[in-house]
């Protein structure tokens, strides 16, 4: 538009000087200096969306000045490219949620949703460092998402969990694997990689996270501990079991025979009279 704006003015200075020797140049004159100064207008003024920051460039190139959103008056050579600065969400819930290996190498699947904005002091910088790319949409702010923020994201992810054990939530009593709290263990480990790796381009929201999943073989890890617990648990009650009936056992090996008979009558509602017998206390005894 700018460059339009210079032609037409050409033309109009052009049509004054010959408007000068003929006076019927002189209308073509005025239409082309009216056009002209339109269009310097047009090319003087951006509309910069909602939410969005304003990147003032001067020739495809940053001048290092941003705007708000709304109607932005500038420089007619200069222009105003938008950069997004409304909330952001890398949303991996469900099916979506992110693989990444655990303790021994096991393999786990995090749902995880990030919510995060761009900041606008580092919007000229980020504008001029990423490119638009065939095959990424969003322009300019589409690639800094797919090449800086989401890589970020994922190495993140991937650090924070390399120590989580979900034989660790097997309880030891039980044998049950109950889902493990990650909202509770891991948000905040996150949000403090995320600051570390990103925290100087984008301001990370909230992170939510729901409960994991696993690969087949970590699943049979978890089935196959959770099934040890449960035989260690049995053979303690059955260990228990022996010991107690070994005390009984030589707890009526001490008593006499006369005494145990005299318990074994008054249990069964019978006469005493037999036990004063030593032979029928003998008898009565090893019933």
């Amino acid at each position: 538009m700018f460059i339009a704006a210079l032609v037409f003015l050409a033309i109009a200075v052009a049509a004054v000087f010959v408007a000068r020797r003929e006076a019927a140049a002189a209308p073509a004159a005025a239409v082309c200096g009216l056009i002209g100064i339109g269009c310097l207008i047009v090319a003087s003024m951006s509309v910069v969306p909602t939410r969005n920051v304003g990147i003032v460039t001067a020739f495809s190139k940053p001048t290092g000045r941003t705007t708000g959103a709304g109607l932005k008056w500038h420089a007619p050579w200069q222009g105003i490219d938008d950069w997004d600065a409304s909330g952001q969400t890398f949303a991996h819930l469900g099916d979506r949620c992110v693989w990444v290996t655990i303790a021994a190498q096991r393999r786990a699947c995090i749902p995880v949703q990030i919510e995060w904005s761009a900041k606008a002091d580092r919007a000229p910088e980020n504008w001029a460092a990423y490119r638009e790319v065939e095959g990424i949409e969003g322009g300019r702010f589409g690639t800094f998402t797919a090449r800086r923020v989401n890589p970020q994201i994922n190495q993140a992810l991937t650090s924070v969990f390399t120590s989580f054990d979900p034989l660790g939530q097997v309880n030891t009593t039980t044998g049950d694997a109950a889902a493990p709290d990650l909202n509770k263990t891991y948000r905040q480990p996150l949000l403090d990689a995320l600051q570390t790796a990103i925290g100087q381009d984008i301001e990370i929201r909230s992170v939510a996270f729901e409960a994991p999943r696993y690969d087949d073989p970590t699943t049979a890890a978890i089935n196959a501990y959770g099934q040890k617990v449960l035989e260690a648990r049995n053979l303690k009650v059955d260990e228990q079991n022996a010991q107690t009936r070994k005390r009984i056992s030589a707890t009526n090996a001490s008593v006499d025979n006369v005494t145990r008979c005299l318990e074994i009558a008054e249990k069964g509602g019978k006469e005493p009279g037999l036990c004063m017998n030593p032979l029928g206390a003998l008898a009565a005894g090893r019933k």
